[in-house]
């Protein structure tokens, strides 16, 4: 999940989030499905109507329901064409608000409506993505609070993402010490998610810890996990191989 939509904010920032967003990005303990829905676009339209149908039974599961729905729509934003992403991450915004009002201790509703926000970032242009993005930060903020752990330490790695691509201020919130601070503390939680070193390694080296981010690189061709896909491991260890030969 190397292209989550938070990465691209930075580009609506300078014309102008994701992996995922990249954001990519666990499973958390609460109301989570047990199995992730991977990459497979046309099983999860499918699943996404079987969810919507058990919300709208006023069913007893309704918060996994909300929770399922909040996600799918998210993953189906980012993985449908240009002109269907905004009908899904507007989906997903909504129901991830009424979860996160419902159940406002849970990581579930801040997170995925945090990330269903980023992608309505990306299309919405530079000012309209800009005015999102102290939204966005206080939603991250609210699910680390609760579950830091989540998706894989996703709040640690969204965050740190945003700090490390968004210009700093008064422009923006970009700040690549905050962002080195979430990033270590998503390695230190998530050791095994690839896209968390690769952020933290990306970071190092726009700090000047060359060697620091050459160990974070190794780690990315033995990390055994990706955030979205589990076939974008391919891409991330891509990303590490490529930046090991520029830099070393």
């Amino acid at each position: 999940m190397k292209k989550l939509s938070v990465i691209l904010l930075m580009f609506m920032l300078t014309c102008w989030c994701g992996s995922c967003a990249r954001p990519r990005v666990v499973v958390p303990e609460a109301a989570v499905p047990a199995a992730e829905p991977g990459c497979d676009i046309s099983q999860l339209p499918t699943e996404l109507s079987r969810c919507e149908n058990e919300l709208a039974r006023d069913s007893a599961e309704r918060t996994n329901c909300l929770t399922n729905i909040a996600r799918l729509a998210f993953f189906l934003g980012e993985l449908s064409p240009q002109n269907e992403k905004q009908q899904y991450f507007e989906k997903g915004e909504r129901h991830a608000g009424i979860l996160a009002r419902e159940q406002p201790a849970w990581a579930e509703g801040h997170y995925w409506l945090a990330l269903n926000l980023c992608g309505l970032a990306e299309l919405s242009g530079p000012r309209r993505g800009l005015s999102l993005v102290p939204k966005i930060v206080e939603e991250l903020e609210q699910a680390l609070k609760v579950n830091p752990g989540y998706d894989q330490a996703g709040p640690h790695r969204v965050l740190g993402r945003i700090y490390f691509e968004c210009p700093h201020w008064p422009l923006s919130v970009g700040n690549i010490h905050d962002s080195l601070e979430h990033l270590t503390s998503a390695v230190a939680l998530a050791p095994d998610n690839s896209t968390n070193h690769l952020f933290l390694a990306e970071t190092l080296l726009k700090l000047g810890k060359k060697e620091e981010a050459r160990h974070e690189l190794e780690q990315v061709l033995r990390a055994t996990r990706h955030a979205m896909c589990p076939q974008n491991l391919q891409e991330d260890r891509q990303t590490a191989r490529r930046l090991l030969q520029q830099n070393w």
